[in-house]
Formats: structure tokens, sequence, C-alpha cells
């Protein structure tokens, strides 16, 4: 049990690293970039250690440390069962001694069929992360999830219902750090409407074995983007994420526009153009003017930072790009980030430009005959996304079970034996010394030969 105690520790201090840094396939994409990101020597060296810190969960080491505390815990609960079998099989006196072991060997086999639950959940199960704004839906199959990983050995079957997200509110203390918030979502099955509920953090929803998680949210601008030919070309909402400059702060938010088919070519050039720009969405914008070479205020060069949470200036710092948005390369991107290798800004000089709520902002093109051609890119709408972390695990019956037995070994071994050991020593009554053999074999201790002769003591 000693070396169990051991594995124990090392898998405990590998979780604890999973709790505190973003984790793939369970935290948002964008927070596991931001910590690379950040923190890019740390994880490089953790990483030659077979540690990669946001993947600790499907490390070597991590599968080593559990494989082997498996074996230890179950080689210890065995062995102490079996004994503890043979010891109630041929009869031995029920003296305070034997529960206290029984609740011992509860204990202990608590924890393995905790581990047990712990990967048939996993296995069985799955776990994928959906992103909704106000008035969407979400159908619970694999194809409507942002991103979903399944066990080796799941069966592949989604129970199939309807989520959607009817609004969105949250609420924040007097430093600006949220209080609360609250996705109110409506649950269908088969077409017919089943309950609504507000999904917390600390309030998940549960339906036909599948848990649904208020995990983040964020800010979703609507953008609208039409080219020369005055066709619309996009019209949707961005998901915004937390500024690497502005970690964890709701008061702005970093997003990336792509329109690959932007259905214009630039005279001369035999490929269609493809418009990218990158965003930073402050809700409630405050001015920070620029000051100019000689001194002055540029009023053309006005840039904003970000104020409090609330929707009440809502600005956008667009900086465009066009040009090749790279999509065709065959690479995953990366939705928060633009691949400009192939692109140029559009603004010699590369400066953003604001564009407030309900504005429209013309930018012109080489058109034919030396003529020009102009698109817009309108900011319509403000509206807030929700993140949720969605997952099936088969497991949970075994933790509850596990839980029970954890109890009932405590209970057993804190409170029954020392009750009977009073009763005894009330009653005056004879104490049975135990044959060490079984002693040994229950605690795991050595044997001693001379102690092998059971005695009575008659105090």
């Amino acid at each position: 049990m000693r070396t169990a105690i051991f594995f124990l520790i090392g898998v405990a201090a590998i979780v604890a690293v999973g709790s505190f840094v973003p984790q793939e396939g369970t935290s948002a994409p964008e927070k596991v970039q931001q910590f690379l990101s950040a923190h890019a020597n740390l994880a490089g060296l953790f990483a030659h250690l077979q540690l990669p810190l946001t993947d600790v969960f499907v490390s070597p080491l991590f599968y080593v440390l559990l494989g082997s505390l498996y074996v230890a815990l179950t080689a210890c609960v065995v062995r102490r069962g079996r004994a503890l079998a043979s010891r109630t099989l041929r009869g031995y006196p029920r003296t305070p001694r034997y529960w206290g072991e029984c609740g011992s060997w509860l204990f202990h086999t608590a924890f393995l069929v905790l581990l047990v639950a712990v990967v048939w959940g996993k296995a069985t199960g799955y776990q994928g992360h959906v992103t909704l704004t106000d008035g969407q839906s979400f159908t619970e199959t694999r194809a409507g999830y942002d991103d979903v990983q399944e066990g080796l050995l799941f069966d592949g079957r989604h129970s199939g219902f309807t989520m959607r997200l009817n609004s969105f509110r949250a609420t924040y203390a007097a430093n600006g750090e949220a209080s609360d918030y609250v996705s109110d979502v409506s649950v269908a099955d088969r077409g017919q409407a089943v309950f609504t509920k507000d999904i917390r953090v600390n309030d998940f929803l549960g339906y036909d074995g599948v848990a649904v998680y208020q995990q983040d949210y964020g800010w979703a601008p609507r953008m609208v983007v039409r080219n020369p030919a005055g066709t619309t070309v996009f019209d949707g909402s961005i998901n915004c994420f937390d500024a690497p400059q502005f970690p964890g702060n709701k008061s702005v938010g970093k997003c990336v526009l792509k329109v690959p088919d932007f259905g214009y070519t630039i005279p001369g050039f035999g490929q269609s153009l493809q418009v990218g720009a990158t965003m930073l969405v402050y809700p409630d914008a405050v001015v920070i003017p620029s000051v100019s070479k000689g001194g002055g205020i540029d009023p053309a060069r006005t840039l904003f930072g970000p104020g409090s949470v609330l929707a009440r200036n809502p600005i956008i710092e667009l900086q465009l790009w066009v040009g090749d948005l790279g999509l065709n390369s065959g690479a995953p991107q990366n939705v928060n980030a633009l691949d400009t290798a192939r692109m140029q800004p559009y603004f010699a000089d590369a400066h953003v430009l604001p564009l407030a709520l309900g504005q429209t902002l013309p930018f012109q093109l080489p058109g034919a005959n030396g003529q020009t051609a102009q698109f817009t890119v309108s900011f319509p709408q403000l509206h807030q996304y929700s993140l949720f972390m969605v997952k099936r695990d088969n497991g949970v019956a075994l933790v509850y079970a596990s839980f029970g037995l954890v109890m009932a070994g405590l209970l057993i071994k804190l409170y029954l034996r020392p009750l009977l050991e009073r009763r005894q020593k009330r009653r005056g009554g004879v104490a049975i010394q135990l044959d060490p053999r079984w002693t040994a074999a229950v605690s795991g201790e050595p044997q001693r030969e001379e102690s092998s002769v059971a005695g009575v003591d008659r105090r």
C-alpha cells in the first residue's frame, strides 16, 4: 500500500497541473494557444520530459503512473480481501479489530472502484464543446460539435436531442469580474419540447445521460461584408475570445474575420481575391487620443481601449488584409488566428480603423480600365455567445458507488470499531488476541515466527 501511495502522489501532481493549465480537448482552444504563446520555454521543457503541459492526461508519464497505481492498489485490495474472506469463512471471532480491517478494506476498495469508474467513463463516453449565440440551436450529434473527443469503446450513438440558447446574461462585481453568468436554454427531443433550464457554472443541465456545463462566454459581433458587385459575401456572428494582452478581461475580445469567397478578381490577377481582418472588440470603448509628431492630437489616428464590461459604446478596431488566406494548403487553421503569409495589409502602414456599432466602412480596390471598385464592411449588431462543455460519462454510477464504499469504510473504521472496543471494556469481557499470521496477511506486515500461537489476555 505504501507503494500505491507514492504512485497516487504522482498522479495527483499531474492532475493538479491539468487543473491549472488549459488542456487540449477540455479547455477552449484559444486559451490553450494563449498559454503556449505566453510560456513557450516552459512548455518546451516539459515536452522534452514527455509531459506536455497542455495535454498531461494523455502523456506517457501519466499513463505509466496511473497503470502502476492500478497494479499496486489491485494487489493490495485482493490480498487483504482474500485474507479477510478466509478469516470470515473460518468463523474467527468478530472482534473490534476484525471490523476495523473490514472498514479499511472497504476504504481501499473504494479507490480502486473510483479508478475503474474514471477509465470506464472515458473509454465509453465522449466530451465536446459547443458555442451558441442567442437564438442558435445545437443538435447532440457528432456533427453538431465544434470539437469532440470520443472514447475508444464508445458505441457511436448520440442522444440526438436539440438544445436552444434562448438568452444569456451576466452580472458583474464592482471590480468588473463576473459574479454570475447564466444561459437560459430549452431542450427538445424528437420535435417535442422537454423543459427549459438556466445553466450556471455550478448548475449543469442533465438529459438522457448527457451533461451540459457552462464553461465560458464572450462577445460575438455580427459582421456583414459586401463585394464590389454589392453581393453579400459574409453575414454572421464571429466569436471573440480573450485577447492575449488582456487575459480573462471581458471588456475586450479578439477575433478574426475570414472571407474566402469574396467573388472579385483584381484585373491582371488570375486568382480570386480573399479578404481577412484581425479585430479587437470593445463593448464599452474609451478614447485614447493619438499624438502626432508635432505634439498635437491626430483625429485621424484615434485609438480605443477597454472600458467597462457593459455594451454601452461598442467599437471594433479593424486591421484589414487582402490576398490569399491559405485555406487551400490542407493544413488546419486556428479560427482565432489569421495567416498573413500570402496576404498584404490593405493600408500600406497596416494601421487599424475604428468601426462603431451600426457603421459601414467603404474600401476601394483596383478595377477595370483604371477605375476603382468599392466593397464595404459593416458592424450591425453585437451579441454574446455561450461556450458549453458537453459530455457523456457512463462511469458516474460507479463514482457514486465508490463514494458509498468510502463512507461505509470510514464509518466502520472510525466509529464502529471504537464503539465496540469501548463496549468490550465496559463489560470487562475477555479480549481475544488474533492469530498474528492472519493479522500479518491482512495488514501486509511481515510474519514473526515467535508470535504464531494465539493467546488469551486475562485482564
